[in-house]
Order: C-alpha cells, then structure tokens, then sequence
C-alpha cells in the first residue's frame, strides 16, 4: 500500500491526469470500499502532500496542483456511488466549509460517504457565508448539517455559526469536522445537538444509523 501512496503522491504534484487515470483504471478493482480507499490511499496522500509542503520541498503550484488531481479522481470515484433514483423518503445534509476555510477535498470525501449511504446530499462548498448557509435552511430543510474547519482562529465564527444554526433549526442535527477537531475542546460550545467527526469513520456511522431511524416501519399489513 506505501509504494501506492507514494506513487499516487508524485503523479499527484506533477498534476499528471493521464498517468492518474490510468493508474485508477489499473487498480479499481482494489478489495476497498469507498471509506476505505479514501482512509488508506487518498488521506495518506492528501497528509504527504502537506508535509512537503510545509517543509518547502514543494512550491504552491505544486501543492495546487495536488490538490486538483485528488480532485479529478474523487471525481472518477463519484460516478460509482451516486445513486440516481434517490428515495424521496431518504434523509438529506447540507455540507459546506465555514466563510475563511477554503480546502474542501475533505468536505467531498464526506459528501461521498453520504451518498453511499443512500443520503441526498447538497454540498456548497469552500468558504460560505453563516447568511447564506441560513437561508439555504430556511430553503431546504435538510435534516443534518455537515460543516468542515481546519483553521483555529475560525472557532469564534465557529461558534456563532453554530448558534445561528440551532436558532433557524433547534431540532437539527450538527456534524462538525476538520483538523480543529482533533486539537481542541469544543464540546463546550453549549449548542444541542452537535456531533464532533474526527474521521470518516465517525461520518459513516452517522450517516448509516441516523438513515436507518428515517426509514418508515412496515406493520404486518404493508409487507
């Protein structure tokens, strides 16, 4: 799996997209599900990335570059687990970055994780305003919220984020992930309802049990 990842990884920088297809086409049969892949192959490579970067052993373009070929094959991945003929009766999220966070590939991976999960998702994206994030609520009811944080001098935009929320929607659930997740305390926040995601794994959980409660209950009659 190591010499993957780090094959992955230099193709990845280069922003080589033909190699990078062809090296998914070569291992798509790989026995991983789509958590799996994500954990073991594309995070590792997603973590290499940074290292590098932030030890100057690469330039920005390179780092934008790698950024935009995990991109491409997320895409690749996308058309396998989107399921077209979503159930009308499946629970839906909202997923954004809060306004200041611009790295969104962690933010796709869960998106790709709900959907899996037979979940419909809305995924607006990098760096969104708290207002608008409202008013797509108000518009949309959805019936979770999925918000992604790297950076710790976002948590008091954090914070009120969270408070806006749980006044629109006081019954909504409130997933919150990223990197500030791991570092800090924020179970003291005081808003019901928020769910603390420090991996994939957490998410899938989630998004499988809280999928099973939406699903109506059959009496003996309906069967």
């Amino acid at each position: 799996m190591q010499k993957q990842i780090r094959k992955l990884t230099e193709m990845a920088i280069a922003g080589d997209l033909p190699e990078i297809h062809k090296w998914y086409q070569e291992n798509r049969e790989l026995p991983l599900s789509t958590i799996e892949f994500y954990e073991k192959i594309l995070k590792p490579v997603m973590e290499s990335v940074g290292s590098l970067w932030e030890k100057n052993k690469i330039t920005v373009a390179e780092e934008h570059l790698a950024t935009a070929s995990i991109d491409y094959l997320m895409t690749q991945l996308r058309y396998q687990i989107v399921h077209p003929g979503q159930l009308k009766m499946s629970p839906s999220i909202l997923l954004f970055c809060l306004e200041g966070e611009q790295h969104s590939l962690g933010l796709k991976m869960v998106s790709d994780v709900f959907r899996e999960s037979k979940w419909n998702v809305k995924f607006l994206g990098s760096s969104v305003p708290t207002e608008e994030v409202i008013k797509t609520i108000d518009k949309w009811e959805p019936d979770a919220i999925g918000i992604s944080i790297a950076l710790s001098p976002l948590l008091p935009k954090l914070k009120d984020c969270l408070i806006q929320i749980s006044e629109a929607r006081k019954d909504v659930d409130i997933l919150v992930g990223g990197r500030v997740v791991s570092l800090y305390d924020l179970e003291d926040f005081g808003i019901n309802n928020v769910h603390l995601c420090r991996d994939l794994r957490d998410i899938e959980s989630f998004a499988l049990n809280a999928h099973n409660k939406s699903q109506p209950v059959l009496s003996e009659g309906d069967s």
